[in-house]
């Protein structure tokens, strides 16, 4: 079976045509090995939970891994302590197949939810006793962290990682910590407590700031586009289409994919540089819609609750890069 194009979902590399992530990957492990804790916030489509998919097994000779999707635990389980530790404690069991037994057995007990006033100390306990005794470090990733930002649970959740990343030298606990979703969980605090509270600092003011590029340079592209040649032999230029789609993309991958996918399917050899010209208009509304849910969300939290300056910084290059791509 060939490899094809993916729009939908996180890309596997055995099926699908991805860019060469081992550099982004090789930078984020220094974060790592470093202990540092941080968030990956970008916009949907953005190529963060196959970028996380990638990282667990780059990881795995080094690090004990554990990955969460926080989609799959439902908005009531974040009702309170005993409902979110219930709810934690079952992702875990389900995610993960390498568990001590000792600490399965905990999380088996604490996920039955039959025990009464269950609080996320005893969550923490288990969690850093599995620490104490792994042979490997160990890293967290919670991907979709958006689906928890509204409630205080998930708030009381992030103060117990920081209150053991500040503790780091005196105890084991967690390597690194990576928090992946829409949204700077940094000023989640601010925007579920009552306004008289907002000059308390949030629980994540310790993570370290990510600042890896995950747009597709014009070299990602043509890396992608070459793979395909090579199984498809069409004859096209790769530079000179994975520069097109650049300058209509500014590297938004899903938008990149989108077009490298029509390549593939509608588009003669002869006609692909006409058809990628129809495309721009296109991906020009696409943008602006990007655009506009930049503003709505991302420009209004940072006005109300973050740092005004680097968010009206970040929105003007935002707005120049749509520019770029009219």
């Amino acid at each position: 079976m060939k490899k094809f194009f993916n729009v939908n979902g996180s890309c596997n590399p055995q099926i699908h045509y991805m860019i060469d992530l081992s550099e982004r990957l090789s930078e984020i492990k220094k974060m790592i090995d470093a202990g540092e804790y941080f968030t990956i916030n970008r916009a949907r489509q953005y190529g963060k939970t196959t970028l996380l998919a990638a990282l667990a097994e780059y990881l795995k000779s080094d690090y004990k891994v554990i990955s969460l999707d926080f989609q799959t635990i439902s908005y009531g389980d974040f009702e309170n302590e005993e409902k979110f530790v219930a709810a934690f404690s079952n992702e875990i069991l389900i995610s993960e197949y390498d568990i001590p037994e000792d600490i399965r057995s905990t999380l088996l007990h604490l996920a039955d939810g039959k025990e009464r006033n269950v609080t996320l100390s005893v969550l923490f306990r288990t969690l850093l006793q599995w620490c104490r005794i792994s042979e490997k470090p160990l890293v967290l990733i919670i991907d979709e962290v958006d689906t928890a930002t509204n409630n205080q649970v998930f708030v009381d959740f992030l103060a117990q990682l920081r209150a053991y990343y500040l503790r780091r030298m005196q105890m084991p606990t967690f390597r690194s910590v990576i928090l992946a979703g829409v949204y700077d969980v940094r000023n989640v605090k601010s925007k579920i407590r009552p306004e008289e509270n907002h000059r308390t600092n949030s629980p994540w003011n310790i993570a370290a700031k990510f600042k890896i590029d995950m747009n597709f340079s014009v070299d990602d592209i043509s890396g992608m586009l070459n793979e395909y040649e090579q199984d498809y032999q069409t004859g096209m230029d790769v530079v000179e289409i994975a520069e097109m789609i650049y300058s209509y993309t500014s590297g938004y991958p899903y938008l990149v994919s989108c077009l490298c996918k029509m390549i593939d399917e509608d588009i003669p050899c002869e006609d692909i540089l006409s058809q990628i010209n129809v495309a721009k208009s296109a991906l020009h509304k696409a943008g602006q819609v990007v655009l506009e849910g930049h503003i709505k969300h991302c420009v209004r939290d940072g006005l109300e609750h973050g740092d005004p300056d680097k968010t009206i910084e970040n929105f003007t290059k935002a707005v120049e890069r749509f520019a770029n791509m009219s």
